[in-house]
């Protein structure tokens, strides 16, 4: 306990100075009396009434001397006392204090919580992504019992779909499994009737046991029977809840009713649950049977499979069998099946994969971004802490412990950090829609629809807690380390070296966070500028693109399709603002696949390992043209390669340069491996076309005539001058015409197609440049912060200078060189920690090194200058001091 004369003089000093925080100091020396018994009263001291009689003059002579007097507690000292011993009346008490206390600055406040508001919103938003996607187990019973099973290639690291028999065979030699499934890798779309309109929609292909393996029941009707996956068995299908509620209407008699599929009549037998998906996002799902479409051959590697182990079999011992069958099999088959294997892993690492690097990489972004606004946060607790010296120093002379001074620097900082949390989480729900859909990739459906949950308001609460506690330790433990009489002696312009360092520190951090983030960033933008420059081969600009697939089962012949697509073609070029029009099967990047085995006459391989494959498509006359692919030799498909023509074939330059080196390639003669021999005479050579996409290299590819062979699948591509949106009715009312029941895709314009195969690259730039703006911006704060504390702090100093004659710009250099080495400081530990950050963003890179030096050049350079602007300005404030009043001041 203090002396008599000592309260009473810093009491008297603490109503003329700041007489807002009696009650703060009154609740200190209540509670340490209220802890103090009349055995432990030290000697030579008065007795315990005697301090609680001068604590009961203290606060009357405080509130009496105070605006608004008499809003102190009335109750009796002896009272009070007592109660303030309580737990919740002192976390009560702090909270009190640190709500008054954060009204009497509400732009501090208000800044310190949209800033978190903006750091804790944008981890949550991430959050509730990752929690559904990759930390909660996958909605099927015991999933953690589930894999996934796919193709291995001799000499190769990346996995490849399997052909039916090769699942046909592991299913039933292998006893590593309670079940194996297999599912086609992709989906094919189709044209569906029998609904309230015709559609294109996914469909995929399963084996019968899929669902049942999986734990999976169809909410209306049945799953597949065993029979039903024989070759012969009636069509059956089963459709997705979304497409029950959509097509269908919700009627409960779906089941039972017959829709056909590209022409084929199938029965409905069963709705699957909402948000049911597996692997590919499918509306229908259909019998895989043996030797019928995609399942015909076991050169066709269409299906991944998906099974269940058994529940004392360990996936080592699951991928052992599996090798050994893969062996046997190589054996069995060797021109299918040499140098092929199986890779048996975890289901949900399995279909996380594809998109569990992007979202860790922008969970660790918004990480580092809610470090920097934290560090800056608590650098502005700092100095607000030195500011308060009196408050806390009197405290202290009035009996209140560190652990309380601590405890209430604390409490300030985790309500400004629980308030910026709630507002945070609030707004990360809220657009939690936006954010899927504007993801670079696509999470499963079970997943997009998880909504709110326990532990992404959990993983809210704790990350406010962390971060008040974070911005809060240090500047509470600093703010409690001084003298009782230092502060009231001193006041809030003492220097303090510790406390500066500090503050130095976190500016620091900041510069070498934010250089990881400007560089990760940088280096995204530089990938995508090489994206946007690539020649995909083909005119994007002003071209739409719609698909359509023909019944086979009413469009039986040639002529007859022959007869619809060339009536297409006139009446679609009648459409005022069209201005060519181009016919394929497969529009480039728009759809994929479509590999054949092609050889030269004489060169039949021995085994698909030797065999070269070729992307094969199928367009109408005047194609190259319309789509702005050049021709390099030779001609292109003329209406003349029809009929009973000779069959030809016009290959594009990477083929011409690996079939034919150093040859002519016109006239050459190439056979496709079909059913039987086909031979086709090469009659042009054209431009590369990217097939798969701006970042896929141009592979090997042929084209045949329509007009030779036509197909029921389609797509139309039409060039136009004018407005876009215009044209569509037209472009579907032109289909319509033809056949009222055919269902048409979306009109989608090309360049749209190939800035959504550049979605990846294009979203990862733009979040994280949108994070690296504002780390830099929170930095250059922070470097401002600190250095115009610097200058607050040292004003006499500064001032007694230029009393003495010291110039102006030596007085910009003593401040500016401060921030400037804080900022060389961050600049080198940020490099470093870049060069090592930066790999994993290695597969998003695009014609960039993850350590390229002129990305890392020009950040510093930049950084350079953001630190010397944000110098620069509390250094011409140093100059404008005045030094007769800086002096009276001190």
């Amino acid at each position: 306990m203090r002396s008599p004369p000592r309260v009473a003089a810093l009491l008297l000093r603490l109503a003329i100075r700041d007489p807002d925080i009696h009650e703060a100091l009154l609740g200190d020396l209540e509670e340490e009396l209220a802890g103090l018994q009349e055995s432990e009263r030290p000697p030579g001291h008065p007795r315990l009434w005697y301090w609680k009689a001068i604590l009961g003059l203290s606060r009357r002579f405080v509130v009496a001397g105070l605006p608004g007097g008499g809003r102190a507690s009335s109750a009796s000292p002896i009272k009070t006392a007592k109660n303030s011993g309580s737990i919740f009346e002192t976390l009560t008490q702090d909270l009190r204090y640190a709500i008054r206390g954060l009204r009497k600055s509400p732009g501090f406040t208000v800044a310190s919580v949209l800033t978190l508001t903006v750091g804790i919103g944008a981890n949550v938003a991430i959050f509730s992504v990752i929690e559904p996607t990759l930390l909660r187990p996958l909605p099927y019973p015991e999933s953690d019992r589930l894999v996934l099973a796919l193709g291995t290639e001799e000499g190769e690291s990346w996995t490849q779909s399997v052909s039916a028999h090769d699942y046909v065979d592991l299913r039933d030699r292998s006893d590593a499994f309670a079940s194996l499934g297999a599912i086609s890798a992709w989906p094919w779309l189709s044209s569906v009737t029998g609904g309230q309109e015709p559609v294109r929609l996914p469909v995929g292909w399963v084996s019968v046991n899929l669902f049942a393996g999986l734990g999976v029941e169809p909410i209306l009707g049945r799953g597949f029977a065993e029979e039903e996956g024989l070759l012969g068995a009636p069509g059956v299908a089963m459709v997705s809840h979304g497409l029950w509620e959509q097509n269908f209407g919700s009627d409960p008699e779906v089941v039972g009713r017959a829709i056909n599929i590209d022409g084929t009549p199938f029965t409905v037998i069963g709705v699957m649950p909402p948000n049911f998906s597996i692997w590919v996002e499918c509306d229908i799902w259909m019998p895989m049977r043996l030797g019928e479409h995609f399942a015909s051959d076991r050169r066709y590697q269409n299906f991944v499979m998906v099974g269940r182990l058994r529940s004392e079999v360990p996936l080592e011992q699951a991928q052992s069998q599996a090798d050994v069958i893969a062996a046997e099999l190589a054996v069995a088959y060797p021109t299918t099946n040499q140098g092929e294997g199986f890779r048996v892993t975890e289901l949900q690492e399995a279909v996380t994969q594809s998109y569990r690097a992007s979202l860790l990489l922008l969970l660790g972004s918004v990480g580092l971004l809610l470090l920097i606004a934290s560090g800056n946060l608590a650098a502005l607790l700092l100095a607000r802490g030195f500011s308060r010296q009196t408050e806390f120093s009197v405290r202290v002379a009035l009996g209140a412990s560190r652990t309380r001074l601590i405890r209430q620097v604390l409490t300030e900082s985790v309500v400004v950090s629980f308030a910026g949390g709630v507002l945070g989480t609030g707004a990360a729900l809220a657009a939690h829609g936006v954010l899927l859909a504007r993801l670079p990739f696509q999470i499963p459906a079970f997943a997009a629809e998880a909504g709110l949950s326990l532990p992404i308001l959990v993983f809210g609460l704790l990350l406010s807690a962390g971060t008040g506690i974070l911005i809060g330790i240090i500047p509470g433990i600093r703010s409690s380390r001084r003298s009782a009489m230092e502060g009231v002696r001193s006041g809030p312009r003492s220097a303090d070296l510790k406390g500066t360092r500090i503050r130095s520190g976190l500016v620091v951090a900041q510069v070498a966070l934010s250089m990881v983030l400007l560089i990760g960033s940088a280096l995204l933008i530089r990938s995508f500028v090489h994206l946007r420059s690539i020649d995909p081969g083909f005119d994007a600009q002003s071209l739409l693109a719609i698909d359509m697939e023909l019944p086979a089962s009413e469009y039986l012949d040639a002529e007859s399709r022959t007869t619809f697509f060339t009536r297409l073609d006139e009446g679609t070029r009648a459409i005022p603002g069209v201005v060519d029009v181009a016919m394929v099967n497969r529009l480039p990047i728009r759809a994929f696949g479509g590999n054949t085995y092609v050889y030269r006459v004489g060169e039949r391989p021995g085994s698909n390992d030797e065999a070269q494959t070729a992307n094969e498509r199928w367009v109408m006359p005047g194609y190259f043209q319309a789509m702005g692919i050049p021709i390099l030799r030779g001609r292109g498909v003329e209406t003349t390669d029809a009929g009973n023509a000779p069959p030809v074939l016009v290959i594009n330059e990477t083929m011409a340069r690996e079939f034919f080196p150093g040859e002519d390639p016109i006239g050459q003669t190439l056979i496709i491996d079909f059913d039987e021999e086909t031979h086709l005479e090469v009659v042009g050579v054209v431009g590369d076309v990217r097939f798969s996409g701006p970042t896929q290299e141009s592979f090997q590819a042929m084209y045949h005539s329509y007009l030779q062979e036509p197909v029921t699948r389609m797509a139309l591509a039409v060039r136009f001058a004018g407005e876009a949106p215009q044209l569509v009715p037209a472009l579907k009312a032109a289909v319509r015409e033809l056949d009222p029941t055919l269902p048409v895709s979306e009109v989608e314009a090309m360049e749209r197609v190939i800035a959504r195969a550049m979605g990846d690259q294009t979203l990862m730039a733009v979040v994280l440049s949108l994070f690296a703006w504002v780390a830099a911006l929170l930095t250059a704060l922070g470097i401002y912060g600190v250095l115009a504390y610097y200058v607050g702090q040292r004003v006499p100093e500064l001032g007694l200078r230029m009393a003495l004659g010291a110039g102006p710009g030596g007085l910009i250099r003593t401040v500016a060189s401060r921030g400037l080495l804080l900022l060389a400081v961050g600049m080198v530990l940020g490099i470093a920690a870049a060069v090592a950050a930066t790999r994993l963003l290695q597969g998003l890179l695009f014609g960039v090194e993850s350590t390229d030096p002129v990305t890392f050049l020009v950040i510093s350079g930049f950084f350079l200058f953001v630190g010397a602007a944000a110098s620069l300005l509390p250094a011409r404030r140093a100059v404008k001091i005045d030094p007769v009043k800086a002096l009276h001041a001190e």
